[in-house]
């Protein structure tokens, strides 16, 4: 009878004699045949795992033959293969795509789109090494068995399916060889190739520099203010409207470097000169210091296209006319023979001022031209174009050495019944080059003349104005007065020469102009700001007398320009040497194309070498290790059991499972036997007799008291 509280096992601790004791012969082992019953092999307890529930599984019923080529693998087992192989394809498209996008200019939803990838890359990347990994070490461990090798060698590839358990197993076994170091250092990989995808692409904000084109509108070419030509027939009231606005624009735009359309404004040359300003070694004169104080030479600024996104930098030829007004008069105004008052004794149709009409009794202000007309010099000319053609680069360039006289511009403004207000002005044609800045954004876009200096290209000397052709000039004293609406007191032509940022206040005191008691406001006024604000609407008329060119100052885009006999050839939109420029100009070109320089401060991608190079080869070793797994699979015969708590049981001796399906997996077994209740233990000696612990008995080869 057994001892109560111990389970009778029918084996005694002299029995237990491990096979590889020299004790050990063939009559030691025991016979499970011999020694125990069906009873005796399991537990008391064990309900789930009887003789019955085991045998009615489905156990091969006879031994199968083993497999090494394809045709013996499930499918199972070749899909799992094939995904281990393509799982890291995904982690190099990742890389190509950070190596593609390298240097580019960020956009958004690509940005975010990588952004999102490299997260869940960074999430699956250990997840996945450590699978292909340690599917890699058990296929070779299997494979290593089936060769024959130590234990040692397969407790380190058994223990090393983690980073930490890598390093732990090679400490506790003292295998500090080559095959221990190099699984810590592929385990390594994994999180340092994890961390590596953090850190592989980068989107700062970087300054790119790339050529540019830029259009602008030619304000060299020819002026159609004939008094009545195609100007005053079309879009001289296009041009009085757009007038009008500009003279009434805030004192903020007014004293901005750009029109209200957004087109740079051109500032006077002797403004940046005049102020001491050093010039540089090819003439430039900077802008910076004169920013508040800027005089422009016109209220309309030059239309351009082609701005991109970013700064942009390029040179622009304009000309202006410059006044130098250098006598102010105040005289009775004569009467005539009639008794009536005669306003035209200075400006009339007979001179000694030329105007297109005499002066009217109800004229506040009359303005006139004495000097030489120099149409009849282009009539030689045999292009194509309708004659005549108005401007200084109309003539013959052989005309640049000639010799020409100034003419005289007159500005009067009529004071009450009794006196009249002369000033006398010195047109001069000025040339400049203008180094233009731009910056533009998605809501708005801002110019600027960042420095400027005397063209350097050729031109008509300066006494030769477009003035000094007769249809500008007669234009300019028929239109211009009736291009701002009349007032009783002072238009708007007059307010903007006493105060331009006055807006319509001086208009609407009653105190205005000839009614200023007796003096007028003009005389308070510097000739010097009076030759400004005078030139800055001729100059104004003369580029809205161009061909359309108010069209193109609301906005309308340069490429519409198109060629016509009185209008100019086509807008050039290939970019012009400063040679090309020189004959585009003599041909009376539209808009000239030139090439710039855009500066782009924005997000790129950047890709991080170093870290990209640490995931690239983090991912190369996961891919050698699916490889590794499938090849090892493919070469094994025997069938997987390392790592298997099945594969363990089996050879308990207290276990009893169907001596059948040598060739089944671990995994296949597991299955079967997964309600098997087990309890692992050791078995020392107790009171003479051994303690079975509840159907699984581990061979203890040493004596241990409890």
């Amino acid at each position: 009878m057994s001892t109560p509280g111990r389970l009778d096992t029918g084996y005694t601790m002299d029995s237990l004699v491990s096979p590889i004791s020299p004790q050990a012969s063939s009559k030691s082992f025991y016979s499970r045949s011999e020694t125990l019953t069906l009873s005796d092999k399991y537990s008391p307890i064990d309900k789930g795992g009887s003789p019955q529930s085991l045998h009615a599984k489905p156990w091969p019923v006879r031994p199968q033959l083993l497999h090494k080529d394809i045709s013996g693998h499930r499918w199972w087992d070749t899909t799992v293969d094939f995904l281990t192989v393509l799982i890291p394809l995904p982690f190099f498209m990742l890389a190509a795509a950070v190596i593609a996008v390298n240097g580019k200019k960020v956009d958004a939803r690509d940005l975010d789109f990588l952004q999102q990838s490299i997260k869940g890359a960074t999430t699956l990347f250990p997840i996945c090494f450590a699978a292909i990994a340690g599917r890699a070490a058990i296929k070779y461990a299997t494979w290593k068995l089936e060769q024959g090798t130590t234990l040692g060698a397969l407790e380190q590839l058994m223990g090393s399916r983690t980073v930490a358990s890598a390093i732990i197993t090679q400490v506790q076994l003292r295998s500090f060889n080559l095959v221990g170091m190099g699984l810590i250092l592929i385990w390594i990989l994994s999180p340092l190739g994890g961390q590596s995808i953090l850190h592989i692409l980068f989107a700062p904000m970087k300054t790119t520099s790339s050529p540019s084109n830029i259009t602008y509108f030619n304000s060299r070419q020819q002026s159609y203010s004939s008094p009545t030509g195609d100007f005053s027939n079309q879009w001289f009231s296009g041009f009085s409207i757009l007038f009008s606005s500009s003279l009434l624009a805030p004192t903020a735009v007014l004293e901005s470097s750009v029109d209200i359309w957004g087109n740079v404004k051109v500032p006077y040359f002797s403004s940046i000169s005049s102020s001491g300003e050093p010039r540089d070694s090819n003439g430039w004169v900077q802008t910076s210091a004169n920013n508040g104080t800027l005089v422009y030479s016109s209220v309309f600024g030059i239309p351009m296209t082609g701005i991109g996104f970013g700064n942009t930098t390029f040179t622009m030829e304009s000309t202006y006319i410059q006044l130098e007004c250098g006598n102010l008069t105040t005289q009775p105004i004569p009467n005539a023979t009639d008794g009536s008052e005669f306003k035209s004794f200075l400006v009339s149709t007979n001179g000694p001022f030329f105007a297109f009409q005499n002066v009217s009794l109800a004229d506040p202000w009359s303005i006139g031209y004495l000097g030489q007309d120099v149409t009849q010099m282009g009539s030689n000319d045999t292009s194509g174009f309708v004659y005549p053609q108005s401007c200084p680069d109309c003539l013959s360039p052989t005309l640049s050495s000639a010799s020409f006289t100034n003419g005289t511009l007159i500005f009067q403004e009529f004071e009450g019944q009794d006196n009249v207000v002369s000033v006398f002005c010195t047109p001069s044609q000025q040339y400049v080059e203008n180094e233009i800045f731009c910056s533009k954004d998605s809501k708005s876009q801002q110019c600027q003349v960042n420095a400027q200096r005397p063209s350097t290209l050729p031109h008509m000397p300066s006494e030769l104005t477009y003035l000094s052709f007769d249809d500008v000039a007669l234009g300019v004293t028929a239109l211009l007065r009736n291009s701002t609406p009349q007032f009783k007191a002072v238009n708007q032509l007059q307010n903007w020469l006493l105060d331009p940022t006055s807006g319509v206040s001086l208009i609407s005191t009653p105190n205005s102009g000839s009614n200023n008691e007796g003096e007028t406001p003009l005389a308070s006024v510097p000739l010097k700001d009076i030759g400004d604000r005078l030139g800055q609407l001729l100059n104004a008329f003369i580029f809205g007398s161009m061909w359309n060119s108010t069209t193109y100052l609301i906005g309308t885009p340069l490429y519409n320009i198109t060629e016509m006999l009185t209008g100019g050839n086509n807008a050039s939109f290939t970019p012009a040497t400063t040679t090309d420029v020189v004959v585009m100009i003599q041909n009376r070109t539209s808009a000239f194309t030139v090439t710039g320089t855009q500066v782009n401060a924005a997000q790129v991608y950047l890709a991080f070498f170093p870290w990209l190079i640490i995931f690239l080869l983090s991912n190369l070793v996961m891919l050698l290790a699916a490889i590794t797994g499938v090849y090892f699979s493919r070469k094994t015969i025997v069938p997987d059991y390392l790592g298997f708590v099945s594969s363990l049981a089996k050879e308990s001796p207290f276990i009893r499972m169907p001596d059948v399906g040598i060739n089944m997996d671990g995994m296949d077994k597991a299955k079967l036997v997964k309600d098997m209740k087990v309890r692992l233990g050791d078995v020392s000696e107790f009171e003479g007799g051994i303690v079975r612990l509840d159907g699984w008995l581990l061979r203890g080869w040493r004596r241990l008291r409890r």
